[in-house]
């Protein structure tokens, strides 16, 4: 019987548009950036809303407030993951990442909450609402989100931690978007409920992105299936490897974001053909299958260590 633990890196995905801008350092950089952007024009949106007594872009200041508390918690979430293994934590501190996307996910389920009720309690009222503040604040904040957004839509594609920020800074987007709409709507029809109507409908699309983001990360911490890994298919291949017998107590989870953990037991038919079987089921777990990290355990015979229940094979 052979115990074999193989760590190897997983393909990526992720692009880094310049080359300048790689890995875990890289999301910091990117993460202090776009926090002191988004936390500078919160300032200057709050000081346009009090002048002007508008509620639309008092509100918007404070979601503009509530992407700088999301990046916050990304950036924390950064670097707590960045800590190395140690005989404590044996797998360091990787999942602070999916920490950090759960609270924010749940920020933005009460902010997604907050805009619904916001606009609920509008609806059929009337509002003075200066517009030609509503569009100084909004094309400000459109050109701000614009920088935050070349900077961070590579790594919030393969990164969950990352794409909680991003859809904070979505989020100020597409408020920043409802507020140029509904300022043209009621400079040309006076109609001021549009305001409240279309924020309501931005709450919405917060709503279900929270949702997205908050599976997602239960998904990782109750350690199901990667949605990548087809189970059946990884078995038949390593079934495929010549001198596999059977494939037993197969086991795949995410550790962190882009990072899929491997476990199985192995009946092969020879010891002799121990070594072969071993080095070609890592290559096809690295190379075909993209796992992060593999433990194999080789067998003549399989044994009951009394954890059937567990056994899917």
């Amino acid at each position: 019987m052979q115990d074999h633990s193989k760590h190897a890196p997983k393909k990526s995905g992720h692009k880094s548009g310049g080359g300048s801008f790689h890995g875990i350092n890289a999301d910091a950089r990117i993460l202090k950036i776009t926090g002191w952007l988004t936390g500078i024009y919160f300032i200057i949106e709050l000081g346009l809303g009090f002048y002007s007594q508008s509620i639309a872009v008092i509100s918007d200041a404070f979601h503009t407030f509530s992407a700088v508390g999301g990046i916050l918690i990304a950036f924390v979430a950064n670097r707590i993951s960045g800590k190395a293994a140690s005989v404590a934590a044996t797998y360091g501190f990787k999942r602070a990442e999916i920490i950090g996307a759960l609270l924010n996910g749940i920020f933005l389920l009460l902010m997604a909450v907050y805009v619904l009720y916001m606009g609920y309690t509008r609806l059929g009222k009337e509002f003075e609402l200066p517009t030609n503040i509503m569009f100084l604040a909004a094309f400000g904040g459109l050109i701000t989100e614009a920088i935050a957004f070349k900077l961070i839509y590579q790594s919030q594609k393969t990164n969950m931690n990352m794409k909680g920020a991003y859809w904070h800074i979505m989020q100020t987007f597409i408020g920043s978007i409802l507020i140029i709409i509904a300022a043209v709507v009621i400079k040309l029809t006076g109609y001021t409920p549009i305001d409240a109507i279309l924020g309501m409908a931005f709450g919405l699309v917060l709503f279900w992105a929270s949702y997205k983001i908050i599976k997602d990360a239960l998904d990782i911490f109750m350690q199901t299936v990667p949605g990548d890994v087809d189970i059946d298919k990884t078995k038949a291949a390593l079934l495929d490897i010549p001198g596999v017998k059977s494939v037993m107590h197969l086991h795949a989870w995410v550790l962190t974001s882009n990072q899929n953990i491997f476990s199985a037991h192995i009946q092969i038919e020879d010891q002799k053909n121990a070594e072969d079987i071993l080095r070609k089921a890592e290559t096809l777990l690295k190379d075909e299958y993209g796992f992060y990290f593999s433990t194999l355990q080789l067998e003549l015979e399989h044994r009951d260590m009394g954890a059937e229940d567990l056994n899917i094979g």
